[in-house]
């Protein structure tokens, strides 16, 4: 009899575990995202024509962005959503610029806000259109999913505990909602005469050219890892599977189009003819991703690490020549926290 329930025990030890979240119509779930990047400058050199001259002191950037968005499941097929209404409660944040003895804050804002878009998923597409709230642009209808994001997070197949698998650039951007921060935060139109407010080609968002509008983190090329660290973390009596996540980039950070979004070429005066810059960056982040294992679902996402930006400018007018090293560093954190909510009938 010993034996016998020994090997019934043994039987029922599970060699590893599948983890994905469970999809099933009228299901909702509420995603809290929060993503904040501070940057600090430690290094501001400029020299004209070969001579060192005295640069601005200090100088910093801090964004602050926050989403909070409620996926309704309407259908599903084969365990996935093919139909998701996805309503935005909020889409927003702040950023503060200090430059010398300069200071300018400013609202984030999203044409998102307030909205409900309707996602299904076809035959090898995937369409979005707004059903509440307005009439965002069509840029804001791109690249939306009807699955959540953060099951980029989560392995394929079955896990065991301190089994390790890798994360490539498109599911880090999908986990950390890189992917459609376009739709999210679309650049404003550009109003004629180049400028984006009018007004004579004043520039919106001023010196946020260094990354201060979080455009650092989109243009990266990021890798990271996931490893199963337990599947019987208590997080309130809610047994859930304790994923630790690494994530870092690093490498050459691709100059933006003429013309690009809000901010990105804030630091290239219009007087000075042939600008070329080369920018440098480094992102390490870490830390804890919960999923709960009997209710099938992402609980919150914790991340937290650091950020340096390193930028060479070289500017010309006639016979003089300017060039401008600037070195930025901070951190950078990103939470989400996600629960059950009541499903709309629609």
């Amino acid at each position: 009899m010993k034996i016998l329930t020994a090997s019934l025990l043994l039987a029922a030890v599970p060699a590893g575990s599948a983890l994905s979240t469970d999809y099933k119509a009228e299901r909702a779930l509420r995603f809290e995202i929060e993503t904040e990047l501070k940057l600090e400058t430690t290094t501001m050199e400029i020299e004209r024509d070969g001579e060192r001259t005295d640069a601005p002191s200090g100088g910093s950037s801090h964004v602050r962005r926050k989403e909070v968005h409620v996926d309704h499941v309407i259908e599903v097929k084969d365990g996935q959503p093919t139909k998701v209404r996805r309503a935005f409660e909020s889409v927003g944040g702040k950023s503060e610029v200090e430059f010398g003895e300069q200071t300018r804050e400013s609202d984030i804002e999203s044409p998102l806000e307030g909205v409900t878009l309707e996602i299904v998923r076809g035959e090898g597409k995937v369409e979005s259109s707004a059903v509440e709230g307005g009439s965002p642009p069509a840029k804001s209808l791109e690249g939306h999913r009807t699955e959540a994001f953060l099951d980029a997070l989560l392995p394929e197949g079955e896990v065991k505990a301190d089994e390790t698998w890798d994360l490539d650039t498109d599911a880090v951007r999908r986990a950390l909602r890189l992917d459609v921060s376009g739709a999210l935060y679309p650049p404003p139109e550009r109003a004629e005469g180049g400028g984006e407010e009018g007004g004579g080609g004043r520039r919106r968002g001023g010196m946020r050219g260094m990354g201060g509008d979080a455009g650092l983190l989109s243009r990266a090329e990021w890798k990271g890892t996931a490893k199963l660290v337990s599947l019987d973390h208590d997080l309130a009596g809610t047994p859930c599977a304790e994923i630790e996540v690494k994530l870092e980039a690093s490498g050459d950070l691709p100059e933006p189009e003429r013309g690009g979004g809000r901010g990105e070429r804030a630091y290239e005066p219009e007087s000075l003819a042939f600008p070329a810059a080369t920018s440098t960056y480094q992102i390490a982040l870490e830390g804890k991703f919960l999923f709960a294992v009997k209710a099938r679902r992402p609980v919150s996402l914790e991340l937290e690490g650091t950020a340096r930006l390193e930028r060479q400018n070289e500017m010309k007018r006639g016979e003089s020549t300017m060039r401008i090293h600037v070195v930025q560093e901070g951190a950078v954190s990103i939470k989400v926290e996600v629960a059950e909510a009541a499903h709309e009938e629609k």
